[in-house]
């Protein structure tokens, strides 16, 4: 049997990249989507991860779900309440309502599936969105500040993971407790069906702000050249990553080469002193592929 992440991936592929090639992702790719707009789209993320993290919350002893459950280090509500202050102001609980159709639906199917008796379905919408945001949130925060020119660190905390210090280490935790979710065949189904129907709700999302966007719709050939930029952008950020590390185990082997060749007897006190002020290996962020 298809292992259920690879099966998750494969069946939602071509879903994930419509997403990609939305108008809202296009100009958002452009730096042509207003900080109003923006505001207001983190409004609907947030009545997304509002359901779906009390969703979790209230499941967290199901069995299955659990193997998934990682509230400290996924949860979106706090870092979306911090950005929806920066771009809102203080009273931005009050664009919370009246709740747009778009999120009614995606609300609607959360709910539904934590009340149905299978809650395991819920396993889609945690798939869809947390590795989502794991996977393309350092480039689309980069975009964010490059066209806002926003205050360093202010603005996109929700695409930061304070808690997770590698991304892609993470991702493959979180991909292998997929494969040991163990359901039948049938709630297995309904798990893939979810994952497919979640990122139709994240593009009626987009859709619903198409009217605050100029232009004319994406024609196959702008679809193509925003999906290749976003690759280009994601391996630009996985080299950088792979050359820090190189680098820091580099200047860790020189650092183990010279001190085992300090202990020739000539060497040995300038080697010793030399180890004690070896310089403490810089942190590295982690810059998901």
């Amino acid at each position: 049997m298809t292992l259920l992440a690879v099966e998750l991936k494969e069946s939602t592929k071509y879903l994930h990249a419509e997403a990609g090639r939305s108008k809202f992702m296009k100009y958002f790719f452009k730096g042509e989507v207003s900080p109003a707009t923006y505001g207001r789209f983190l409004v609907s993320l947030y009545q997304i991860y509002n359901a779906l993290e009390k969703a979790l919350d209230d499941h967290k002893d199901n069995p299955q779900l659990a193997l998934i459950y990682f509230p400290e280090e996924l949860s979106r509500k706090k870092p979306l309440e911090e950005d929806l202050e920066f771009f809102n102001g203080p009273d931005w609980r009050q664009l919370l309502t009246p709740i747009s159709p778009a999120q009614q639906s995606y609300i609607s199917a959360i709910q539904n599936c934590a009340s149905s008796k299978h809650p395991e379905r819920l396993v889609a919408h945690s798939y869809v969105r947390y590795l989502g945001d794991l996977s393309g949130g350092q480039v689309l925060a980069k975009r964010l500040q490059k066209y806002n020119d926003l205050p360093e660190d202010k603005g996109v905390s929700f695409y930061h993971f304070a808690l997770i210090e590698d991304n892609d280490q993470f991702k493959e935790m979180f991909r292998k407790r997929l494969n040991q979710i163990e359901v039948e065949d049938e709630v297995r189904e309904l798990i893939v069906e979810e994952a497919k129907d979640t990122f139709m709700r994240n593009i009626e999302i987009f859709a619903e702000f198409d009217s605050q966007l100029e232009g004319l719709p994406l024609t196959k050939k702008e679809q193509l050249e925003n999906l290749a930029i976003l690759e280009k952008e994601k391996a630009e950020l996985a080299a950088a990553k792979k050359q820090q590390e190189q680098e820091q185990d580099s200047a860790s082997g020189s650092a183990s080469a010279g001190l085992l060749a300090s202990l020739a007897p000539s060497n040995l006190w300038n080697s010793l002193m030399g180890a004690v002020r070896y310089p403490a290996a810089e942190r590295v962020e982690p810059v998901d592929a």
